[in-house]
């Protein structure tokens, strides 16, 4: 199926096949994973990779991901236990290796360790910004604030041009230029919302254009899987293994 193909209905349908897995698992990654997969394959025409980030504490990420972070530029002397962490949780695509966060060399984690520094990174700035963050919190990393500012429902994130679309500052917003060409990106969307302890986030990478009213349609879907994975969150059972 097509993600211009997507109505009402199948968004429930793929729901229906998602929901006993997630109530199932016994952490959040497990249930991301799931959803993942489920949109990979169910949007197989169109879907080039799928993936579901959240926001953790440095202190917090299993020990690989923490020597991760660590080895990033610049990272290692800014970061604390309370650093808030944009971890990689689940993830679907058409190569092997990005089908299993523990394989991914660039995107496993990304940490948010201030506004300055989330700000030279395109993508996830303009990202952040159409979900309703603010790219301050990052520097209180007060999870309250992020709750009360975007409240408890879902934001969309829009790039209809891959290729040319272009921030305010002149950046591309997908910079990877060598993926978008080499896998012919098209469009990329994305939604999120915040748990009590912070942000989660589903990010599409299509091989087709697709129409923002398309994309909206995943809004509901998104809704559904964090209102049935905030215990999981709210207990820290994040991942499922090291």
């Amino acid at each position: 199926m097509k993600f211009e193909q997507v109505t009402g209905a199948s968004i429930a349908q793929l729901w229906t096949t998602v929901e006993p897995h997630v109530k199932r698992a016994t952490s959040l990654e497990e249930a991301a994973q799931v959803l993942a997969t489920a949109l990979y394959t169910h949007f197989a025409e169109s879907a080039i990779l799928a993936r579901v980030y959240v926001t953790v504490p440095f202190a917090a990420l299993p020990p690989p991901t923490q020597a991760f972070v660590q080895a990033l530029p610049g990272a290692a002397a800014a970061l604390t236990g309370t650093t808030p962490v944009l971890s990689l949780v689940g993830t679907q695509g058409q190569k092997v290796d990005w089908n299993d966060r523990r394989k991914s060399k660039q995107h496993a984690a990304i940490p948010l360790l201030s506004a300055e520094f989330v700000d030279g990174i395109p993508m996830i700035a303009r990202l952040l910004r159409e979900l309703g963050v603010p790219l301050d919190w990052m520097d209180s990393h007060d999870a309250r604030r992020l709750v009360s500012t975007i409240g408890s429902t879902v934001g969309l994130f829009y790039v209809e041009d891959a290729v040319r679309a272009m921030d305010d500052r002149g950046r591309k917003v997908i910079p990877a230029v060598d993926f978008v060409f080499a896998y012919d990106v098209k469009s990329v969307f994305g939604t999120g919302g915040a748990y009590a302890g912070g942000q989660m986030l589903v990010v599409v990478f299509c091989r087709d254009p697709v129409a923002r009213v398309m994309a909206q349609m995943f809004l509901f879907l998104v809704d559904l899987f964090k209102g049935k994975t905030g215990s999981l969150v709210a207990a820290a059972q994040v991942f499922a293994s090291p």
